[in-house]
C-alpha cells in the first residue's frame, strides 16, 4: 500500500525506480543528490511511496519534479 497519500491510484506508475537508482539518475544532470536526501525530499513534497517488498519505490517523474525544485532552490541560496 501507498505511503504519504490518501487517495492513491489503484495500479502504481509504470516508473517506479528505488531510491539509489533516482539518485544515479538525477546525478547525471549536473545536480547529483544522493539517495538520503531524495529520500527526506521524497517525504517532505509527500508524494507517494510504494513497497515492494523491502524495497521503497516511488515514481521518477514525481522525483524529476521534486528534485528540479530542489536544484532550484539551491542554486538560489548559494
Amino acid at each position: 500500500m501507498p505511503a504519504h497519500c490518501e487517495s492513491a491510484p489503484a495500479r502504481p506508475p509504470s516508473d517506479l525506480v528505488d531510491f539509489e537508482t533516482g539518485a544515479a539518475f538525477l546525478g547525471k544532470s549536473g545536480h547529483p543528490i544522493s539517495s538520503s536526501t531524495l529520500r527526506r525530499l521524497a517525504r517532505a513534497k509527500q508524494l507517494t511511496i510504494w513497497r515492494r517488498g523491502r524495497r521503497h519505490l516511488v515514481s521518477l517523474s514525481d522525483l524529476l519534479v521534486a528534485h528540479g525544485e530542489w536544484s532550484t532552490a539551491q542554486l538560489a541560496t548559494s
